[in-house]
């Protein structure tokens, strides 16, 4: 078990943990350790003292985003572990696409990691070709982004040339951080996409979101059928 500070919650407050709902409200929370921190690493327990999770603490409604329900550290090798699961599944559903037959890719374009969706509560990761946009909605996250940007060149390897932070108007305002955007690693004004096989310049520095709505694949590939 690591020494991680700790988070004891009210009786009857792991019900929805329990069915693993990836959120702790502040109001479940009986006591907390003293000179929490946002962003910390908490190790969190039921009234009767029984570990039930480990998580971001941060400010506010949602005081702990759940990391995982079992007493693990959260390391390089936990945002490893993390980043390959999510890949595999994309891989899984076809979204990273080749044509076989002239060794053509013609998808690069995709969401890698989608928040509580991927066991990662407060990150989204965007891949655009040779370049993975990350965006932290957490404290935690924005804390851990340099060893998540190291996680996710280890996972990705030649793949990723490029990891862009933009998470300027993401972060809780009321956090006292330091907003920002910007290269963590590389740096190419390269913005060209492929999405079923068809080019997009992909805006990541002044575009919405990540600078493209990747979850709109579907609707653009139906245009592009029937233009």
């Amino acid at each position: 078990m690591s020494d991680y500070k700790k988070i004891i919650l009210k009786k009857g407050k792991e019900d929805s943990l329990l069915r693993r709902h990836p959120w702790i409200f502040s109001g479940a929370i009986y006591s907390a350790d003293n000179e929490l921190q946002e962003g910390d690493v908490v190790n969190v327990y039921t009234s009767k003292g029984d570990f039930i999770a480990v998580g971001h603490w941060q400010i506010g409604s949602i005081a702990v985003r759940v990391l995982s329900f079992e007493p693990e550290l959260i390391n390089d090798e936990f945002y490893e572990n993390k980043l390959s699961s999510a890949l595999d599944v994309r891989r899984s559903i076809g979204l990273l696409r080749s044509n076989v037959s002239d060794n053509q890719t013609i998808n690069n374009t995709f969401r890698l990691v989608h928040g509580e969706g991927d066991n990662l509560p407060g990150l989204i990761i965007d891949i655009y070709n040779q370049t993975a946009v990350m965006q932290a909605h957490s404290v935690g996250m924005h804390i851990y982004r340099f060893e998540i940007a190291n996680a996710l060149s280890e996972v990705m390897g030649d793949v990723i040339q490029h990891i862009y932070y933009k998470s300027e108007t993401t972060l809780p305002f009321k956090a006292d951080l330091g907003q920002e955007n910007g290269f963590i690693i590389g740096g190419s004004p390269e913005n060209v996409a492929m999405e079923y096989g068809l080019k997009f310049h992909v805006d990541w520095l002044k575009g919405q979101k990540t600078g493209f709505f990747v979850d709109q694949r579907e609707n653009r590939h139906l245009l592009e059928q029937y233009a």
